[in-house]
């Protein structure tokens, strides 16, 4: 006999009465619980992420949900790229006079 149909004959001959009666119900378990996406990638973009993932040691799906969260409990700052192109304007604005001269 298989595991499977050992289980299988069991349940046909148990009363899981007592065990559910302290149980919870799958949606009590989690706040938050996991659910599971596609993403389409270009595959050089997917092997930088699985080279960061694995420099980590980490799955890369655990390294994209970790850079999500990241980004999503930013807020709205302003990313590396905002930051370079706001301290060009800046520095024109500032050395705009002393060039002049």
């Amino acid at each position: 006999m298989s595991k499977l149909e050992e289980i299988a004959a069991h349940a046909e001959t148990h009363d899981f009465a007592d065990e559910m009666q302290d149980a919870l119900w799958e949606d009590e378990t989690q706040a938050d619980p996991m659910i599971t996406t596609s993403l389409r990638l270009p595959k050089s973009l997917l092997d930088w992420v699985r080279e960061r993932a694995a420099e980590q040691h980490v799955r890369p799906s655990v390294l994209i949900r970790q850079w999500l969260e990241q980004r999503r409990d930013a807020g709205g700052a302003a990313g590396a790229e905002d930051l370079v192109v706001r301290i060009g304007r800046l520095e024109e604005a500032v050395f705009a006079d002393k060039r002049v001269s």
